[in-house]
């Protein structure tokens, strides 16, 4: 390998971020973020790039900092009077300049306000970081007044009525007491989450706190609930493994691993022998918890694992739909199984069925047999199969093992439709560059994640992640499946280049940083 080479880089685009902003006008914002970008108070003076009305925010509170290598935003607070929470945590001083920079995920709530957090101060601010906002979405305010009991959900009795489908008919409660708000689970099927934590049965919520129901965001202010009417959230999926370990902490298998993908993408897992690419899977899938977070659109997944285990699945390596039935009861099938009884009525189930088909674009063929479709058609029906549910993240361990290369060159067609539609699905393969456009001759996948096997400490780590073009350069090879041989021990017919690999990554990431 020449080390001589120049490093491969090029500056990854700016994350389209969002801030959901609300200071003491409740009157909620969204600010796009664009790069570095500063936050303060409005006042008679020089403005920074993000302004609120607020006596308790410094002139030049905070700096929103985007960083290129990783496409991720960081924010540092400068040693502000009042301080900036974050999750509830307050930023410590780190030096002269301000905070240790924050790493931001979406989902992330940002407050200036009293150390009392309990006992908001009135001119407190609040700043929501998302990545899955859509700009769209309505937002509304409704006053409680007295109302003791405010009702949320799907249903046309509820106090506050959502619109979006993921929440149940009767999703939760707010009951005020003498000593403030409490809200109640009724048992949903997505759950309720209260600062980005999901709760059990019921929790406690102060003021200007934000409760998560599905994809809707309430903010607390006083009386007032501040929310939006999404339409079927999307976003993104962040992971952060430090590592995992078996054996009761004697074996690790995965260390240091971080990436972040969007609705859309399709991504392909690579991995030399033994570095842990189904351990990866498992991992995100909640089987095996690492130590480390999976964030999805905002939310831990480890920690709020039974509302959001429906949200991140399998697929089955083949789908096969039954020749002598029609799309709309083969559909219709689907919603009984993923869309229980209790949250879904059978209307709702239809207008489900027909808001996918539309979508897909196979509305004209729901009373055809499937055996009488065209495979093309038929390939539609399979997408439309797997939206029915409101899972974001599909996951598939080697798709196309045992297949053709017809069928496997299917298969990935399907699956990268899926990803179309403003999700996210990743794949293991051994067969990569199957995955093929026929029309461009371009890879399907959108990005790629190498994982290889440290001689060090016989983990798996992060040797690239990036587009595929961005691999193969990287690699110095022509098509994906060669990584494998870059990486691969001799015994395996490799050339054992796995730490090299490796080492170069973790450079290029510093590199880049300093650019």
């Amino acid at each position: 390998m020449d080390n001589q080479k120049t490093m491969f880089y090029r500056p990854a685009p700016v994350l389209p971020a969002t801030l959901l902003v609300v200071d003491c006008r409740c009157k909620p914002s969204v600010v796009p973020l664009r790069g570095d970008m500063s936050f303060g108070r409005i006042y008679n003076g020089p403005q920074c790039d993000i302004v609120v009305q607020s006596a308790i925010v410094g002139r030049r509170h905070g700096e929103f900092v985007y960083d290129d290598s990783e496409g991720v935003y960081y924010y540092i607070d400068n040693n502000s009077l009042n301080g900036t929470y974050i999750n509830g945590v307050k930023l410590e001083r780190y030096n002269e300049r301000g905070s240790r920079a924050y790493r931001l995920t979406d989902g992330d709530i940002i407050r200036v306000d009293r150390k009392t957090l309990d006992r908001p101060h009135p001119e407190a601010v609040i700043m929501i970081f998302c990545t899955s906002l859509r700009y769209d979405e309505s937002w509304r305010i409704f006053d409680t007044g007295r109302l003791v009991n405010v009702t949320i959900g799907r249903g046309e009795n509820n106090v506050v009525r959502l619109t979006d489908l993921s929440a149940s008919r009767e999703h939760a409660v707010l009951r005020r007491s003498p000593t403030g708000w409490a809200i109640f689970d009724n048992d949903s099927q997505n759950g309720v989450s209260v600062n980005g934590v999901g709760i059990q049965g019921s929790g406690r919520v102060s003021d200007h706190d934000v409760i998560k129901i599905a994809g809707t965001t309430i903010i607390v202010f006083g009386n007032l609930l501040i929310f939006n009417n999404p339409k079927e959230n999307t976003g993104n999926l962040s992971v952060y493994i430090e590592k995992k370990t078996v054996d009761f902490g004697k074996k690790t298998l995965l260390r240091d691993i971080g990436f972040q993908v969007d609705s859309g993408d399709f991504v392909l897992i690579l991995g030399g022998s033994g570095a842990g690419k189904t351990t990866l899977v498992r991992a995100i899938l909640g089987d095996s918890k690492a130590d480390g977070r999976i964030i999805l659109n905002g939310q831990n997944l480890y920690e709020n694992f039974k509302s959001m285990k429906s949200q991140i699945g399998l697929v089955p390596q083949f789908l096969t739909l039954r020749l002598n039935d029609t799309v709309k009861n083969t559909l219709m099938d689907q919603a009984d199984i993923k869309l229980d009884k209790k949250n879904y009525s059978k209307a709702e189930k239809l207008r489900r069925i027909n808001d996918i088909m539309e979508k897909v674009g196979i509305t004209n063929l729901q009373n055809q047999l499937i055996g009488s479709l065209s495979g093309g058609q038929k390939k539609k029906v399979s997408v439309a199969y797997q939206l029915i549910g409101f899972q974001k993240v599909f996951i598939c361990d080697e798709p196309d093992s045992g297949l053709d290369a017809a069928s496997r060159t299917q298969q990935m067609e399907i699956l990268r439709e899926i990803a179309s539609n403003d999700k996210i699905v990743m794949v293991i393969s051994h067969e990569p560059d199957d995955a093929i456009d026929v029309n461009t001759g371009e890879s399907l996948f959108t990005k790629v994640i190498v994982l290889a096997k440290s001689s060090v400490d016989n983990a798996g780590h992060l040797a690239f992640f990036g587009t595929p073009d961005d691999a193969k350069e990287f690699f110095g090879v022509n098509k994906l499946q060669d990584i494998m041989i870059e990486i691969n021990p001799p015994y395996e017919g490799g050339k054992g280049l796995a730490d090299e690999y490796i080492n170069k990554y973790l450079a290029l990431q510093r590199r880049s940083r300093h650019e």
